[in-house]
This record gives structure tokens, sequence and C-alpha cells, in this order.
């Protein structure tokens, strides 16, 4: 299966090999210092496969980089980064 991950304005999404958009997480840059991640899709034929953890991965890479406080709205974002330490 090959997959294009992708960046656009305030959202990292993914593409099949057909150029559909199968996934998305979106966030929104609060202020200087803060971010929101507030919404994950996942199509329901590519879900279980790990897809939404490599686009929090990416967002979250993205935020740190701006040196961003990363504030998780969207469930799959809190559950996943309320597991997480951050020094």
């Amino acid at each position: 299966m090959s997959l294009h991950f992708l960046e656009a304005d305030d959202r990292f999404y993914v593409c099949d090999v057909n150029n559909r958009k199968i996934a998305e997480m979106t966030f929104t840059r609060v202020g200087n210092d803060k971010a929101t991640i507030d919404h994950t899709y996942i199509d329901p034929a590519y879900r279980g496969q790990g897809i939404a953890n490599n686009l929090l991965d990416l967002v979250v890479e993205r935020l740190r980089q701006e040196k961003r406080e990363i504030i998780p709205i969207c469930s799959f974002a809190v559950k996943k980064l309320s597991r997480q330490v951050f020094f």
C-alpha cells in the first residue's frame, strides 16, 4: 500500500495511490506559542493501520519545531498525548 502524507495550512493529510484523501488531522495555531489539535479523520477502510499515529507524529513534530505548547482537543489526540511524557 502506497500512501502519500502531505501538509497544507494547519493540517496534515493522506492520499491513496489514486490521490483520494483518506485521512486528515487538523490543528489551529493560537497566539505565538500554543496550538490545538482539533480533528482527526481516517476513512473506515483504512482504520487500524497506524495512519492516525503517523499523522499525530507529523503534527507534533511541526508544532514542536515552532516551539508551541500543544493542547489536544480531538479525542484521539487527547488519548495519545496523555500517555506521553514531555520534557
